[in-house]
């Protein structure tokens, strides 16, 4: 589940109500802040450099969703991202920072980023798990390109392969998924696929039967068009069985 906060304090009220649903995972989406963070429960952060707040915001989050697991994830413009004051030229150096800190239990990595191998390679250092994210915000590659890509993710030496494109038909879907049933068997790592868009809803619902280990569902703001409400997902998988 997304955390999804223009400020701390919502973020923090966010994480909060996260921690009281039956989620497994929650993704902190630092680049919707839409302030530098003030106060973190207490905690005055005001002085700290940019990079240190975002830290410091995120390791009070990790508190706050325990024992659910936190993904740290700044999406830069150019993938989909809502555009974070510290700008996406900032990217390297929060994440960076969030990485040594071991202020999130995983990051994501975008790996077209020109930083990508260098943040695998700080995560690897200090054992922290990384999901190699690819968005396609436009439309949907081929069955091919998709399969190529998901290859060329894992062969980064990333713990998860993330690939996200956006459906404009329902066709765009359909090819999703044969490409992530294509791919998982030969992958050594899991995979999380998912089509963004109203029309990419059956992915987020039923991309587990064609491999994706993971989808996405919200309490309130989603960080992605489609993203169902967790209720309605858990009674859309029940009415499945």
């Amino acid at each position: 589940m997304p955390i999804v906060a223009a400020s701390s304090k919502v973020a923090q009220d966010q994480a909060i109500r996260i921690a009281d649903t039956d989620a497994e995972m929650v993704e902190w989406r630092a680049d919707y802040l839409a302030e530098q963070p003030k106060i973190a429960r207490g905690v005055r952060i005001t002085q700290l450099p940019e990079a240190d707040r975002i830290v410091a915001l995120a390791s009070i989050l990790r508190v706050l969703v325990a024992p659910k697991p936190l993904i740290f994830t700044w999406r830069t413009v150019a993938e989909g991202g809502d555009g974070s004051p510290l700008g996406d030229a900032n990217y390297e150096a929060v994440t960076q920072a969030v990485i040594r800190a071991h202020a999130a239990s995983i990051v994501d990595v975008e790996v077209r980023h020109p930083a990508s191998l260098r943040l695998i390679a700080a995560a690897h250092d200090y054992k922290v798990p990384v999901i190699g994210s690819w968005h396609d915000v436009v439309g949907t590659p081929s069955e091919d390109a998709i399969i190529r890509t998901l290859a060329l993710i894992e062969e980064a030496q990333v713990d998860v392969v993330k690939v996200a494109v956006t459906a404009r038909r329902d066709a765009d879907v359909t090819t999703l998924m044969n490409a992530t049933a294509e791919r998982v068997d030969d992958a050594k790592v899991p995979l999380i696929t998912m089509a963004m868009g109203e029309r990419g809803l059956v992915s987020r619902v039923l991309g587990h039967i064609f491999g994706s280990s993971a989808t996405f569902a919200t309490v309130g703001e989603s960080s992605a068009p489609g993203q169902p409400e967790l209720a309605e997902l858990r009674r859309m998988w029940e009415m499945a069985e």
